[in-house]
């Protein structure tokens, strides 16, 4: 997997930006990937999602290293175990609700995207604000509530807490999106009260 920084990835480069005073790591990563096999799967999902199997398509040790240094270097944390990566084809209809990650962060890598969209929200991700209180936030041009929205293009990568809010907006038909996803493995462990 080849990135924006050196491999790994030095942690005086690997920088968070601050949304809601939530550290968001947000970036380019263009893996090393077999692009007529991914061009494969890509044409034969026209709808929904479907997982394909990372080890065919990438270095999933090297997507793991990579990921594993962005996440100690930008979102320091505790966390053990392993990073798990998968590769999945988003078609039309294809959505996540409001969603929140079960490990200690979780990263998204856009690969690829095929055919063309009339809505160039189509298939974006979208970090939610997490600070008390924005859901009762409705008059607008107050600054509570508001998502933001990550326009779906090759190379988009995000590495967020996995505590954070994301969806992701329903993919057009007509276009197909291929994602690879990364979660730590599990989520430090809580201090006991007293």
């Amino acid at each position: 997997m080849t990135t924006a920084h050196a491999l790994p990835v030095p942690a005086g480069q690997a920088t968070a930006d601050n949304l809601w005073a939530t550290a968001v790591w947000l970036g380019t990563i263009q893996p090393v990937l077999d692009h007529r096999l991914l061009s494969d799967e890509v044409h034969r999902t026209d709808c929904g999602v479907r997982e394909i199997n990372a080890d065919d398509l990438l270095d999933v040790e090297q997507a793991r290293t990579v990921f594993t240094a962005l996440g100690q270097a930008a979102l320091p944390h505790d966390a053990s175990g392993e990073v798990r990566v998968s590769v999945q084809i988003w078609g039309a209809g294809h959505r996540t609700p409001l969603a929140y990650g079960h490990g200690a962060w979780t990263a998204w890598c856009y690969l690829a995207a095929d055919g063309r969209s009339p809505h160039e929200r189509s298939g974006a991700l979208c970090l939610h604000d997490p600070r008390a209180g924005c859901d009762a936030a409705s008059v607008p041009g107050l600054p509570w509530g508001r998502a933001v929205t990550l326009t779906a293009q090759p190379g988009l990568t995000v590495l967020a807490p996995g505590w954070l809010a994301h969806s992701v907006l329903p993919v057009s038909p007509g276009h197909t999106l291929a994602v690879l996803t990364a979660q730590a493995g599990t989520i430090p462990t809580p201090c006991p009260p007293g």
